[in-house]
C-alpha cells in the first residue's frame, strides 16, 4: 500500500503534464505567430504560477494582423484609364477621317477643304 505502481505513477503523471503544457497545446493548436516563445515561457517558466499564467493568456490572445494602409494621392488616372481614353481618341480621328474621305471621293469636298479639314482632326 505505500509504494506506487508504474501504472499510478502514470494516472497522476500524464494529466499534470497535460495541465503543464496546456498553453503550449493552445498555442500550437491556434497556429499562433509566436508559438515558439509561448512554448519556451512554458517550459522554463511555467512551473512558477505567474510563468504559466502569463503563457495561457499569451496563447490565448489573437495575432495581431498588420493594417493596410492604402494611401492613393495619385492625381491622374490611373494607366488603364489613360490607354482606353487614347484609343478611343484614336478611334473617333479614324472616324473622321474616313467620312473626309468619303467626302471628298464624293464630291462635296474640294482637295483644299479635305487637306484643312484633316490638319485640324490630326492637330487635336
Amino acid at each position: 500500500m505505500g509504494r506506487i505502481g508504474a501504472t499510478e505513477l502514470l494516472v497522476i503523471v500524464i494529466p499534470f503534464l497535460a495541465l503543464y503544457f496546456l498553453p503550449s497545446f493552445i498555442a500550437l493548436s491556434r497556429k499562433k505567430t509566436n508559438r515558439t516563445a509561448i512554448i519556451l515561457l512554458n517550459f522554463f517558466l511555467g512551473w512558477t504560477f505567474i510563468g504559466w499564467i502569463a503563457a495561457l493568456v499569451w496563447a490565448c490572445t489573437t495575432n495581431n494582423k498588420p493594417q493596410t494602409i492604402v494611401v492613393n494621392n495619385n492625381p491622374y488616372p490611373k494607366e488603364e484609364s489613360t490607354s482606353n481614353l487614347q484609343k478611343n481618341n484614336f478611334d473617333e480621328k479614324l472616324n473622321s477621317l474616313q467620312k473626309l474621305k468619303e467626302l471628298l471621293d464624293s464630291g462635296v469636298l474640294s482637295q483644299e477643304e479635305f487637306e484643312q479639314q484633316k490638319s485640324k482632326i490630326l492637330a487635336s
